[in-house]
């Protein structure tokens, strides 16, 4: 049995590039997805994806009885994706019901706001000696997703700048004048006031 392994080893692995994903499936009324990081390619002809996945979900038995599965590459800024399929979510909740997705050749749903999408066909199930087991799916259909999240982001975070606020038009002053300016209006304390002392010196004068 190996040991564990040391703070240089976990470090030199983060350094391997990585994104995340997000891998679904569907088996008779039940679908389900979560959010992976470790996804490769591992062919081209037919073309093919490795995809590494910690043991232990809910998951891998909808995956093992429906042998399909589907990849989206998620844009960096969606938020909402990890909320809705995150680990604070309740298992038995269908996160579907609230997301917008469509249904893969292959069965599987696909969420449309993202970058990137794959839907593919187990080929490969590998059960390693670690915390991670593979699967190995072709790729029968993939295409670029919309994610607007990316462009409402982008948006935002123009707003948030300095330069984004010079940009930012703004709206004209409505110099049309109004029915009653509120300058017009008789004041009731010291206009009153002033009008009685201006009636009072009338009266005197006559």
């Amino acid at each position: 049995m190996l040991p564990p392994p040391t703070e240089e080893t976990i470090a030199a692995l983060g350094r391997i590039p990585a994104a995340q994903y997000l891998i679904t499936t569907a088996y008779g009324e039940v679908r389900d997805g979560r959010l992976v990081e470790r996804v490769q390619q591992c062919g081209t002809s037919p073309p093919m994806l490795l995809v590494a996945m910690e043991k232990g979900h809910p998951l891998s038995p909808l995956i093992r009885d429906s042998r399909t599965f589907a990849l989206s590459l998620l844009d960096p800024n969606e938020r909402l994706l990890q909320r809705v399929f995150g680990p604070d979510r309740r298992i038995g909740e269908d996160p579907f019901l609230t997301y917008p997705h469509k249904v893969g050749l292959m069965g599987a749903p696909i969420v449309t706001r993202a970058t990137a999408w794959f839907d593919c066909e187990v080929v490969r199930h590998l059960d390693m000696e670690t915390n991670f087991e593979l699967y190995v799916g072709v790729v029968h259909a993939a295409g670029a997703g919309s994610a607007p999240a990316q462009r409402l982001n982008a948006a935002l975070n123009l707003t948030r700048t300095p330069e984004g606020r010079l940009k930012r038009p703004r709206l004209a002053p409505d110099r049309a004048p109004a029915a009653e300016s509120p300058a017009d209006r008789p004041r009731s304390g010291a206009t009153s006031a002033a009008a009685r002392t201006g009636g009072a010196a009338r009266t005197r004068s006559k």
